[in-house]
């Protein structure tokens, strides 16, 4: 299990080794294998209090995303979820009671645990938080020095203008 001490090491991102990918959902396969199960996102509407779950069931990972949010919300509640799986919090966990109103596509009777984000100590949501926003930050940073273009042409222009000025800065 990872401690929040581990978490601020500054080579934590090169020790998880993780591929190099250019956005969040790119990442589902590798957590995929990481886990040994197979990891399903899925926009759903969520309660106010909730942004985003991840189901657990024998075979999958379910992801759950609001999508009345905005896409870089929705990347982050992304990167959040697969931060828990990545630190093992979805082992040894009980069902949780929102199970059964939560999750439709998935009967509640299939489910093996939730993972949400008021179901954990401080600390493990700190850490979750942390390594969700240290995975976010490396992927856009590679996103913004790639040729990889994002198909309109404004946004290139206006992204690669931004890098330039942040990389001139002292």
């Amino acid at each position: 299990m990872w401690s929040a001490r581990r978490l601020r090491r500054p080579d934590l991102l090169a020790e998880l080794q993780l591929p190099h990918v250019t956005n969040i959902r790119d990442l589902s396969d590798e957590v995929s294998r990481r886990t040994g199960r197979k990891v399903v996102l899925e926009a759903r509407e969520q309660a106010p209090s909730v942004c985003g779950a991840c189901a657990v069931t024998e075979s999958a990972f379910h992801v759950y995303y609001d999508p009345r949010t905005s896409s870089l919300h929705q990347d982050h509640i992304i990167a959040h979820e697969f931060s828990h799986l990545l630190l093992g919090h979805h082992e040894n966990r009980p069902a949780s009671a929102l199970s059964s109103t939560i999750f439709t596509s998935v009967g509640s009777a299939t489910v093996e645990m939730m993972l949400g984000r008021t179901k954990y100590d401080e600390d493990e949501e700190r850490d979750t938080e942390l390594l969700a926003s240290l995975i976010q930050r490396w992927i856009i940073d590679r996103w913004l020095r790639s040729d990889e273009s994002s198909g309109d042409e404004v946004q290139d222009r206006v992204t690669h203008t931004l890098l330039r000025r942040r990389e001139a800065r002292p």
